[in-house]
């Protein structure tokens, strides 16, 4: 019984494992980030980076790590992931093309999208800010 629930764990992670990557290839966060900070050289460190920090942190919650950064790396690693979620919601609105198709439907005038696009942004700011001070995470 215990091969068997290796087994399951190990090819569920793999499974996992490759929906996200297969998102974020769709998506093409790493070449879009590269781009937008005109760093394409660098291509190559952003993957290997990407998938040592999700194995690192699949690891983490595994074992029920608990590491002490302190206020100083809870801030480094909150603007790194904030930098994360905001460049793979940015591209998924752009593969999907959600911004332009709302607004064809809802008939906003085109100059009204930047006002959408940044009270999106407050709100997710405002949001994440409540769920992790207010709320303490969840």
């Amino acid at each position: 019984m215990r091969g068997f629930l290796i087994l399951f764990g190990l090819s569920s992670g793999i499974m996992v494992g490759a929906g996200v990557v297969a998102i974020l290839i769709l998506v093409g966060i790493i070449p879009r980030m590269a781009q937008v900070s005109n760093t394409k050289e660098y291509i190559h460190i952003y993957e290997i980076l990407l998938v040592l920090g999700a194995l690192l942190g699949g690891f983490i919650s595994i074992q029920n790590i608990h590491v002490d950064i302190g206020k100083f790396g809870a801030i480094l690693f909150g603007i790194g992931y904030g930098v994360f979620v905001g460049f793979l919601s940015s591209g998924l609105t752009e593969v999907l093309d959600y911004i332009p198709v709302v607004s064809r439907r809802l008939k906003i005038p085109t100059m009204g999208l930047k006002y959408i696009i940044i009270s999106m942004l407050i709100g997710k700011v405002i949001g994440s800010f409540i769920g992790w001070t207010i709320i303490k995470g969840g």
